[in-house]
């Protein structure tokens, strides 16, 4: 196909898909960055308790919640921490305040660690029920941030390999609550507002049903969720994962829509494994601010997982324009993610009942 600039219907932002400067996605190893393992012996995430991390704010062992008094001790496949280096600090929440022409709003919020085992697996060779385990976690940190009245918006994130800015070998995710709601997020916000008032439908569930009227670019679906490579994707191999019922709020997500995300979820990163090997990337869950807002609707906004590997890197161009240069067709990058699925023994369809 020849090259072409499309618009992000929600965004306005401008993508140029460029399909004939695409690297194969068996590209030689070599080319890759190599991920440096460290020990488990030496890893300060092997043993939270034993490295001053203090007791955690929430564990989980093989799916069951785990209860303690004290100090902390025994079996734990995750556990949430406080980060010893944050971003954000606790504190009094209030309003910006001007410094010279700027506004300055101080960094008060929480910064945690969700910490997994074993040491030298990463979530694409997780199982179902373990990654189940995880955004159940998710799930309960959100509800308990979000109870912080300085938390306006809570980013939930996982960042894998050096490219994707990991410096811990040992798996783990971040959760961060800020007292404003990031600009990219109440763009998005606005833009799903927006064109509920212009067109009378929700944008999302309207791409969602486009994707579906393709089928070129979808790699799951089954009742519940859909997983696909955006029309409008700024990277090679970009995944967004939906809920099909609308829903602007990923917290309030049930057990039974919190397994088929869990599965949905593994099938996407362990077909990213296979067709790339072993990517860098980062994932994070996009969801409605806790904040609200006069000025905006949140009901219109569909909450989703966003899956981003990091196979190029923004350069000139990029930084300059706000406009990203994707050397991949989405259509191809859904067919090989689809066939990996197949090859795999997963249908493209979970059968009904």
């Amino acid at each position: 196909m020849t090259s072409e600039f499309r618009q992000d219907l929600v965004s306005g932002e401008w993508v140029l898909i460029a399909s004939g400067r695409s690297r194969r996605p068996d590209a030689p190893e070599q080319e890759r960055t190599i991920r440096e393992r460290q020990d488990a012996v030496h890893c300060p995430f092997e043993d939270p308790q034993a490295t001053e991390h203090g007791n955690p704010l929430l564990v989980f062992n093989e799916g069951n919640r785990v209860s303690w008094e004290g100090r902390f001790s025994g079996p734990w496949t995750t556990q949430v921490i406080r980060n010893k280096y944050p971003a954000l600090m606790p504190g009094t929440c209030g309003d910006p305040v001007p410094s010279g022409p700027f506004l300055v709003h101080p960094a008060h919020g929480f910064h945690e660690l969700v910490i997994f085992r074993p040491h030298d697996r990463g979530l694409a060779q997780f199982s179902d029920a373990e990654l189940t385990e995880l955004l159940t976690v998710y799930r309960e940190r959100y509800q308990a941030i979000a109870q912080d009245d300085c938390g306006d918006y809570i980013s939930i994130f996982h960042n894998w390999g050096p490219r994707a800015g990991a410096t811990m070998a040992h798996p783990h995710s971040q959760i961060l609550s800020t007292p404003v709601v990031p600009p990219e997020v109440m763009g998005s916000i606005r833009g799903a507002d927006a064109y509920f008032r212009e067109h009378g439908s929700t944008v999302h569930c309207r791409l969602i049903a486009w994707e579906v009227d393709q089928a070129t670019r979808i790699i799951y679906e089954d009742d519940a969720f859909i997983a696909f490579c955006p029309y409008v994707s700024k990277t090679p191999y970009e995944v967004r994962i939906f809920p099909k019922q609308h829903s602007p709020n990923f917290e309030i997500s049930d057990d039974a829509h919190i397994v088929d995300a869990a599965h949905v979820l593994g099938l996407v990163l362990r077909a990213l494994y296979d067709t790339l090997g072993d990517p860098d990337y980062n994932f994070y869950i996009h969801t409605a601010p806790v904040a609200k807002s006069s000025e905006v609707n949140y009901d219109f906004y569909h909450w989703h997982i966003e899956i981003v590997p990091r196979l190029s890197v923004a350069a000139g161009f990029e930084l300059s324009t706000a406009i990203y240069i994707n050397t991949t067709d989405p259509d191809d990058a859904a067919a090989h993610l689809r066939e990996q699925i197949r090859e795999s023994h997963q249908p493209l369809v979970k059968a009904e009942g």
